[in-house]
């Protein structure tokens, strides 16, 4: 295996991103997430060169890449992993080229180097990749309230109702650009629970099936 590409889908307050940009370190690789995407998917920050200039896609290909596929014909998202919203019951914008394009994006870094890539249904993008090794993370309920009361200042009943609802985003995203659903493990090579191996045994045990498949595609 040449190259390899991990990609992360993760429930909200997991811990997948942590596990994703500790994990890249670690193996000395880049990690692409959802907002370095939405980043190089904006307008503005295309035309502009903005992004050329931010430090995490500095010294990255995600730039070049990006600005390859780029047509300036994309709509500005605004929102994480929403495919449309409404305004007073009318729907807006449907973002589906935004999905293409970073899909062309998705399928040129894992082309060109190895990686890990949070997000965007990656998992899917790369399905006929033979070196993508595929994790979803998640945890407990209990788990991801107390990661979130970190960052949220909700009261519990409210806290616990928005992590339903950003998950349930997340998997009506899925749905939409893959037919499938986002939590069946048969997308998936490794299902890991944070609450159970924390982000350490995480990262350990991807390096380790890393090194298994790197092995078995030597015999």
């Amino acid at each position: 295996m040449d190259k390899f590409v991990v990609t992360i889908s993760r429930e909200y307050c997991s811990g997948g991103q942590k596990i994703g940009t500790r994990l890249a370190e670690e193996l000395g690789v880049n990690c692409y997430n959802s907002d370095m995407l939405r980043l190089v998917s904006r307008n503005e920050n295309m035309m502009d060169d903005r992004v050329a200039s931010d430090e995490r896609i500095k010294d990255t290909l995600l730039y070049d890449v990006a600005k390859q596929f780029y047509t300036e014909k994309l709509p500005t998202p605004d929102i994480d992993d929403v495919l449309t919203t409404k305004i007073n019951d009318v729907d807006m914008i449907d973002i589906k080229n935004i999905y293409d394009y970073q899909s062309e994006i998705i399928v040129e870094l894992a082309r060109r180097e190895s990686c890990v890539i949070v997000g965007r249904c990656a998992n899917y993008i790369l399905k006929d990749n033979p070196n993508t090794i595929n994790v979803f993370v998640h945890a407990p309920i209990g788990f991801k309230m107390k990661r979130a009361q970190s960052r949220h200042f909700m009261p519990e009943a409210e806290l616990r109702n928005y992590l339903a609802k950003v998950d349930e985003r997340k998997a009506d995203y899925f749905f939409k650009y893959t037919g499938s659903e986002w939590t069946d493990v048969k997308n998936y090579d490794l299902s890991l629970d944070t609450s159970e191996l924390g982000i350490s045994g995480c990262v350990d045990l991807i390096k380790r099936f890393i090194e298994i498949k790197q092995i078995n595609e030597n015999y």
